[in-house]
Parts: structure tokens; C-alpha cells; sequence
């Protein structure tokens, strides 16, 4: 006999709608993202409009949910961030621009801005 279990998990939220701004705040999703998503898609789950006002709201349960299914996705070498750590960060800049004190070609000085071997007219 097999035993098939499904496991649910159980999300509290400190109250049962959200102003549209807030549950963005509580999910940590950034405006334009939503702005972007809410452009993408014709209707987002949980995001309900107020009768007689110009305003939404979110049932955190329902968006929650479309958010696990549709917008996560585990972090991996891949992606654009992975251990904290943006991937741009780690290459060299192919732009131009002043190079730095590491980059100098021999055979040129360093030039030191904080002017730390300048001469101060004492030494020989």
C-alpha cells in the first residue's frame, strides 16, 4: 500500500487584505515589478478592486500562491544573483573610463590622489 501525503504549508498574515502598496511592501516586490506584471498579465490573483473607490486590494493567500507558482524559481548559478551576490559585481568593467591604481600599465606611475608619495619639499 503506498501513502501519498500532500503537504500544505499554512502562511500567517497579520490581516486578511492588503492595500495594493502594502502587501508589495509585505512581499518584497518592488512597484515597477508589479507595475510590469500587472501590464504582463490580464489578472493577478488575490488583487481585487473596491467597489466605489479608485483603489485595490490583495488576499495574501490567493496572490501568495500565484506568486510560488508563476514567479519563483531557486537560486542557482544561472541566475543573475546567486549567494547574495550580483554577477556583474565579480567581472571587470569592458567600458573605458580612468583605470585603477591595480590597472596601471608598467612602466607608469601610480598617481596617488590623497597625494601619499608626493614630496614634501624635506626629502632628497
Amino acid at each position: 500500500m503506498r501513502c501519498m501525503a500532500t503537504i500544505t504549508k499554512q502562511y500567517h498574515y497579520p490581516q486578511k487584505y492588503f492595500l495594493e502598496g502594502e502587501a508589495l511592501q509585505h512581499f518584497a516586490i518592488k512597484g515597477r515589478t508589479f507595475k510590469r506584471w500587472k501590464d504582463e498579465v490580464n489578472l493577478i490573483p488575490g488583487r481585487y478592486r473596491v467597489k466605489g473607490t479608485n483603489y485595490y486590494v490583495i488576499k495574501p493567500e490567493e496572490f501568495h500562491q500565484w506568486l510560488i507558482e508563476t514567479k519563483l524559481e531557486p537560486a542557482t548559478n544561472l541566475n543573475k544573483i546567486h549567494n547574495g551576490r550580483h554577477v556583474s559585481r565579480d567581472q571587470k568593467s569592458l567600458k573605458g573610463g580612468k583605470p585603477t591604481r591595480d590597472d596601471v600599465p608598467d612602466g607608469l606611475t601610480k598617481s596617488f590622489p590623497s597625494g601619499a608619495y608626493k614630496s614634501n619639499g624635506l626629502a632628497t
